[in-house]
């Protein structure tokens, strides 16, 4: 049975160039903000990851990257900080893609997930930085991150059924799911607006 080819995120091609400027706050704001850029090198891992690992790894990424937040609105990370862990997070997304691209499972779904959480970012870090201006935004970037984590979610039956035809008989069989996930992160944001 022949699958089509699935295309990378568009976020992908821009990180295999190196020197990517990842986000520019926005003029409407008024408040002249430096573009960030970053240097950091994306190389592949020498063997793929298995799903299990990158999704493990880009929902680690995702928690940091809201620490590094709140950290810079209390002016102890830098706009450079953010960058670096929204750009981690793109490039884990884009192996946790990938992951799932070798059992035939299509995430064009969640493509979009990158660059809705740089625009947050982007418009949060064009504001006064500030507690305030992260109790703004937060709720924008956990919703982001929440959509994420129910699409993860929403791929498990068909990883499953990819693994289970590939393992017939192996006795080999990797499970994972993100129900605790997703009621840790529902019980951890309940109490915060959004």
């Amino acid at each position: 049975m022949s699958h089509p080819a699935m295309q990378p995120p568009p976020y992908e091609r821009a990180c295999a160039s190196g020197q990517t400027t990842v986000m520019r706050s926005s003029a409407r704001w008024n408040k002249p903000s430096p573009i960030i850029t970053t240097s950091i090198q994306y190389t592949p891992p020498p063997s793929p990851a298995d799903v299990p690992t990158a999704v493990s790894t880009l929902l680690g990424l995702t928690k940091q990257l809201q620490e590094v937040l709140r950290l810079w609105s209390v002016h102890q990370a830098t706009e450079t900080q953010v960058s670096d862990a929204y750009i981690l997070v793109g490039m884990q997304f884009n192996a946790t893609v990938n992951a799932f691209a070798r059992h035939h499972v299509d995430m064009s779904d969640l493509f979009s997930i990158p660059s809705e959480l740089r625009s947050v970012l982007e418009t949060c870090l064009g504001e006064e930085q500030s507690p305030r201006t992260l109790d703004r935004y937060m709720p924008q970037v956990r919703s982001v991150i929440y959509r994420l984590l129910q699409g993860l979610q929403s791929k498990q039956a068909p990883y499953r059924k990819s693994m289970e035809t590939h393992q017939r008989g192996s006795g080999d069989s990797t499970r994972w799911t993100l129900s605790p996930v997703m009621e840790d992160f529902r019980r951890r944001n309940s109490g915060r607006s959004g």
